[in-house]
């Protein structure tokens, strides 16, 4: 990922520099209303006096439920500070010197809970399922995807906000998500049936590797 500096070599948009994950993925309809697609962080703001002002600029006015997404943008940003004499600068997760290495980007594809089980990352990328499903399934096993329970722990949502929007039993969470939300399992039963598996749902996804 980047550690910002002034702002001036990293993409707002489509870079990884925040929260450790690209706006552009995490907001995709505010980055296709946006008229600066690939601006650099600097041109998307200014500084007044100590404090950074955001602006933003959209093909039309934003409405409805994008107004909500911009708010969440807004607590999100709210946390970034521009030092205007430094430099944006590569890093590696667990590298003190700030040197971006291959070992260091291993070290942030492959995160530490699951370097000693066995599980291999590059299973994951064999070219068997379309992209989209394969990165779903990284986000998934390393807990990058945001549900309404991180988002809520984050403050982006109300914790009263954080359960599943499909059953509305459980807190909304990766593992509810894909194995124990009610009305998914049953989904899920009947692709088990067709196949002809006999399989029990575990606990966690962390159980199944």
């Amino acid at each position: 990922m980047v550690l910002i500096g002034n702002g001036k070599k990293t993409v707002f948009w489509l870079d990884t520099w925040i929260d450790n994950c690209c706006l552009a993925e995490h907001f995709p309809n505010l980055f296709h209303l946006s008229n600066n697609k690939e601006a650099s962080i600097d041109k998307m703001g200014m500084l007044e006096g100590y404090e950074w002002i955001w602006f933003f600029s959209w093909i039309r006015p934003l409405r409805g439920q994008n107004i909500g997404l911009l708010d969440q943008l807004y607590a999100i940003l709210s946390t970034v500070h521009l030092d205007k004499d430094g430099e944006d600068r590569l890093i590696g997760k667990d590298n003190k010197k700030w040197r971006f290495s291959v070992k260091s980007l291993c070290g942030l594809l492959s995160p530490n809970p699951y370097t000693n089980s066995g599980f291999s990352f590059a299973g994951i990328w064999k070219g068997i399922v379309p992209p989209k499903v394969e990165i779903l399934c990284w986000i998934a096993i390393i807990n990058r995807i945001n549900t309404r329970c991180i988002l809520a722990k984050k403050g982006i949502l109300d914790i009263s906000e954080s359960n599943c929007p499909i059953c509305l039993a459980e807190e909304e969470s990766v593992d509810d998500i894909l194995l124990h939300c009610h009305k998914h399992w049953i989904i899920w039963s009947k692709i088990i049936k067709w196949w002809g598996l006999d399989w029990r749902c575990p606990k966690s996804l962390s159980d199944m590797l």
